[in-house]
Order: C-alpha cells, then structure tokens, then sequence
C-alpha cells in the first residue's frame, strides 16, 4: 500500500508535537510507504502528478491515482494555492481525506452556521452598522476574520470599536464572524478529535495567559464531553462522513460549538499522552480500512 501526505515543507515541522509526522510515522511503522509533497509538488501532465519524495528522501515525479490514499494536511490560510491544490487532487481517482470538493465547500468558521443551535450567539456579515447592532445587542464580543486560524486575527472587543471593525472588514467590504464572548474561554477551549463519525479523543486547551486558546500557548488537560457536546457530535459527525470529512476537530468553549478544523487538525499527540492511547495508530488503522474497502470497489 502506498499513500501520500500533502503538507508543509518537513523541516518546519515539530517531530514531538506534529500530528501528520506522527500519523506517517506510524504508518510506515505498519509498513506502509508514505510519500509527502507540498501543494507547489502538485501538477498535472497528461494526468494528475507529483513530484513525491519518498522515506528515503529520493523525489519522482508519480501519477495521483497511483495512491491508494491522499491525506491533505496543508495548514491554513486557505488561499488560491490552496485551491488549485484541491483540484488537482480531485482529479486522480484516489480517496482523498478530507476530501477535496469538501475543502473547497465548506469554510471552517462557516461551516458551523447550520448547526447554530449548538454555538453561542454568532454573526457573519460585513456591514459595520449590523456588527454595531449586534455588539449592542450581546456586549463583549469577539471579532474572527474567516481565513483566520490557530487563534490569528482574533479580537476581542468589549465595546463597539469603529476603527478595529473598520480594519477587519476593509472598511465594511469584507465579511467577519462576531460571537458572544464566553468567559469559559479562560477555564479552557476544548478541541474534539472526530475519526469518521466517532469521537476519537478529546483535550481542554486552558490559555497560559490571555484568552487565545491552542496547543502551542496552552496546557492540555483532560476532559469529558458534557451532554450539550455530545449532542453536537451525533448529529454533526455523521454528516460530515457523508461530506468526504473523516478527521476532524471540533473546538467548543463552556459547551458551545466554535468551528470545525477540516485542513489541518491537530492534537492528536497530545491527546495521546492523556489517555495513555496511540491515537496515530487508530487513524492510520481507520485509513487502511477506507483504503481497501475503496480498492474492493473498484
């Protein structure tokens, strides 16, 4: 079985913290070989391509669906490269996770207005005099641009504040999410770890310092899912299964459901640690299974 992992440049990744070393490690710990290639490794020449480097750190020049499994893990921002990064994947007839059309569907803060129900009161929009109306209405707030990720371009705002909203929005041309500031922020942001349409783990991120939850500036603490959360992940993880989205992670702040990473999720390895599981081994055991199950299909 061979695979290919779509990522970063290897050398500016963390060995001891970095969710995709850890899935390929193990994966060709069980005897897989694993590729890796940047988005700029992509192209296409009579057919999908990359120029893949190997284990042995020789790079040649593959067709796509020669794969048995793509695994996109491409950090945010989600911008142009990226884009056409998805549709070249889309072209080569090999399971792609998270798929591809799924990548370019769905924004990870957008994403989450259709279950609104499970989040904090939430507006989307770039008129300032509607983001006025509503800061009016709920108080403190904090103001995310769409592309932001890893808690960039956050800002909380704890009164209407023309020249910041002026700023985020491009001067009201440009859409924002604006959301009720939640006080639980600073006991902890819990990321949810999703594996198909189970829960594969969990882990309370509490700041350092500040309100900026991520496993970079935060400590990792164990924690049960309370029942608003699982409410949220029955009804949420099925349908992101039937969306081509089989890894996952949820972030919920004092039982409200934030957004959901689809790129590029980590904590995995940290997760790890508190329970005292390998939760690199299960995905790549989950992998496989899709992997054969789509070979079978052929």
């Amino acid at each position: 079985m061979r695979w290919l992992v779509v990522l970063d440049p290897l050398d500016g990744l963390k060995p001891r913290t970095d969710t995709s070393l850890a899935v390929i490690n193990r994966a060709r710990k069980e005897g897989i070989e694993v590729d890796t290639a940047t988005i700029e490794q992509l192209y296409f020449e009579e057919g999908a391509r990359v120029m893949a480097c190997g284990a042995d750190g020789v790079t040649q020049a593959r067709l796509l669906g020669g794969y048995d499994l793509i695994f996109m893990r491409k950090e945010p921002p989600y911008d142009m490269r990226f884009h056409y990064a998805t549709q070249l994947l889309s072209l080569g007839d090999t399971l792609v996770l998270n798929s591809p059309s799924s990548l370019r569907d769905f924004n990870e803060k957008l994403i989450v207005l259709p279950f609104a129900k499970y989040m904090q009161p939430t507006l989307v929009a770039a008129d300032l005099a509607v983001i006025g109306d509503f800061i009016t209405t709920h108080g403190k707030v904090v103001v995310k641009s769409l592309d932001s990720f890893q808690g960039k371009s956050v800002q909380l705002l704890e009164e209407h504040d023309a020249e910041t909203l002026n700023d985020f929005t491009g001067g009201g041309t440009r859409p924002v999410m604006v959301q009720k500031f939640l006080d639980q922020v600073y006991d902890g942001d819990k990321r949810v770890i999703t594996l198909g349409d189970q829960v594969l783990g969990a882990a309370l991120r509490k700041p350092k310092q500040g309100y900026h939850a991520n496993f970079a500036n935060s400590d990792a603490l164990q924690s049960p899912l309370s029942e608003r959360e699982q409410a949220a992940l029955d009804e949420l993880c099925p349908w992101m299964v039937s969306q081509g989205i089989h890894f996952s992670g949820l972030d919920f702040i004092g039982g409200y459901l934030t957004e959901i990473n689809i790129t590029c999720p980590t904590g995995i390895i940290q997760i790890s640690e508190l329970e005292g599981r390998d939760l690199a081994a299960e995905i790549v055991d989950y992998f496989s299974e899709l992997a054969d199950r789509r070979s079978e299909a052929r």
